[in-house]
């Protein structure tokens, strides 16, 4: 960045740091738990008055989730199970600052006092459930935690045997002064992925979710070939006021309440942002600027060149059933600097880019979400990156309709079984849709979309089930189809978001699938127990068939693996 864009962003981080003052508690995010966001979500919809709850944004806070537990008392038509899930998230927000303020504020604490083990290690370890290590002082509160994935799979088909997962790391978090939070975790990791996954790398030429990998072929498995990369998340924030609350970090970001996102997923890989919320009554109000990678890793000391993106989500629930967002995104490509413009919160993109007189590539949305009664809740989004109604209605299939549609369901208590939830979702995505005719403007953070892994030109249906008969015990079978348009000798159907469209097939007659069809069905099912606190022992089974009209890309994969994990979410790559 250049000299004065680094100025202005110091200031304005001073001018917070020193308003720390004004803090009303730390919106630190649960990066690799998604068990509090499962239960968060289910919770939230035993709330008769939830307008202070926007569950688009992701992911979850620490705050987000004291406010849940401040409403613990009012929560209506609660089942021994769900006490067992408030008890877990009674342990796992111990923040100092924040459970003293629920013990004063809350009545929940007359049937919830955290978990406090009686014999610690050595007097120090584990003294509680959640935290291997804990530190509370009048100016800082620390929690630091092992982080452990190992995993190995065997499978049938496509060439491929063996899988494995060998991720070891740490993670810190805490306060300083009750004005600053932070976050932090480094993984070092070497895996195997299915063949599926490994096509897809070859495709693409960068593996999901990582940046920078070597290859790795592990001593304990004979011809067998992984990835070996490091992975590391860092986050500093505060409050500014109670309102507003700014981050500054390495990590990644979520905009939606589907099993995807169109607009913004956590797919990719991680990147450097700066996020503000503003949260006013009913409003919830998400800016994010972002340093993305253009390209994928370069060999040796090389610096990769970078591109930017910024993006706003206004999250407003209308009544206590009905949330509906706007979304605006803009990615683009400057010699050495952020454009300065995008930085004003509360403009419309599509009007600098105007005034700029630039190349960017500028994206609108909107999604809704319904909650019918305390089991259902219906979802959507809607993406748009170029439409001309004109050619729209005459269905010419003009390439530059590209937009994309979500359209999805929860439903939890499933015929009233206690911890039965299922989710039904479908999205599309027209071809062409997040390219651009400059490569450095497509939406993607180091050959990564930063929304479907399937990028574009494809339909697909997801059928989940969850089911926890008890608080330790987890099954989630699956089934997911698809229906995409693939590429073949170089041709450009519209489904790889890296290409540009200026290579596109046709001007009219682009249709959904473009290119040659394939067909994916994939069907599984994860099972978990937990042993400890965020100790889990895993199984997975994985059945994906493709059947291609291009005959010599037909593949069919069965694997099965089971592993032990621990403070970090399941790796899935399901596409």
């Amino acid at each position: 960045m250049t000299f004065v864009a680094n100025k202005i962003i110091l200031t304005v981080l001073f001018i917070y740091l020193t308003g720390g003052a004004f803090l009303h508690g730390q919106p630190i995010p649960i990066f690799q738990k998604d068990k509090a966001q499962n239960l968060a979500d289910r919770l939230v919809m035993h709330l008769d008055k939830n307008s202070e709850f926007h569950p688009s944004h992701r992911p979850i806070t620490r705050d987000v989730i004291k406010q849940l537990l401040l409403r613990a008392d009012t929560l209506q038509g609660l089942t021994n199970r769900d006490l067992e899930d408030i008890q877990y998230l009674v342990d796992e927000n111990m923040e100092g600052e924040t459970f003293n303020c629920i013990k004063k504020d809350s009545s929940i604490y007359q049937n919830f006092e955290p978990h406090w083990n009686n014999s610690p290690i050595l007097n120090t370890f584990y003294k509680t459930p959640a935290n291997a290590l804990q530190a509370d002082r009048e100016d800082v509160y620390l929690r630091l935690n092992p982080v452990f994935d190992f995993n190995f799979g065997k499978g049938d088909g496509a060439g491929i045997s063996t899988t494995f997962r060998n991720i070891r790391g740490v993670e810190i978090r805490g306060g300083i002064g009750n004005k600053v939070w932070f976050y932090s975790n480094l993984h070092e990791v070497q895996e195997g992925l299915p063949a599926y996954a490994n096509e897809w790398v070859g495709r693409m030429g960068s593996v999901p979710g990582a940046i920078f990998t070597k290859r790795y072929n592990p001593s304990f498995l004979n011809n067998v070939t992984g990835w070996d990369y490091l992975r590391s998340q860092g986050v500093i924030g505060l409050r500014v006021i109670p309102q507003i609350s700014l981050q500054l970090g390495h990590g990644r970001n979520f905009i939606g309440n589907g099993y995807r996102s169109l607009f913004l997923s956590d797919f990719a890989a991680d990147y450097f942002y700066l996020k503000l919320n503003t949260k006013v009554w009913i409003f919830d109000y998400q800016n994010i600027f972002a340093e993305l990678n253009a390209v994928g890793q370069k060999s040796g000391d090389k610096l990769i060149p970078k591109r930017y993106f910024a993006t706003h989500h206004l999250s407003l629930n209308i009544t206590d059933h009905i949330n509906v967002g706007l979304f605006e995104s803009v990615v683009f490509k400057r010699p050495s600097h952020f454009e300065l413009q995008y930085l004003n919160p509360v403009i419309f993109y599509r009007t600098v880019e105007q005034i700029v007189g630039s190349p960017d590539n500028a994206m609108l949305g909107a999604d809704m979400t319904i909650r019918l009664n305390r089991s259902i809740r219906l979802y959507g989004q809607f993406l748009l990156d170029e439409l001309i109604i004109k050619n729209f209605l005459k269905q010419n299939g003009w390439w530059g309709n590209k937009y994309g549609i979500q359209a999805g369901m929860q439903y939890f208590n499933v015929a009233g079984v206690d911890h039965l939830d299922m989710r039904l979702e479908f999205n599309l995505v027209r071809p062409y849709t997040y390219s651009d005719s400059d490569s450095s403007a497509n939406y993607s953070h180091n050959y990564q979309p930063l929304a479907h892994p399937l990028g574009a030109n494809f339909y697909e249906t997801i059928l989940q089930l969850t089911y926890n008969p008890t608080s330790r015990f987890e099954c989630n079978p699956y089934v997911i189809y698809e229906v995409t348009g693939e590429d073949y000798n170089g041709i450009n159907s519209g489904s790889n978001i890296l290409k540009l469209n200026t290579s596109r097939t046709s001007e009219y007659g682009v249709n959904l699938p473009n290119g040659y069809r394939a067909d994916i069905l994939l069907a599984g099912i994860d099972m978990s127990y937990s042993i400890y606190h965020n100790l889990f022992a895993d199984f997975s089974f994985l059945y994906r068939k493709k059947i291609s009209e291009l005959s010599e890309h037909n593949t069919r994969e069965i694997l099965a693996s089971f592993g032990l994990r621990m403070n970090i979410s399941k790796r899935k790559l399901l596409f």
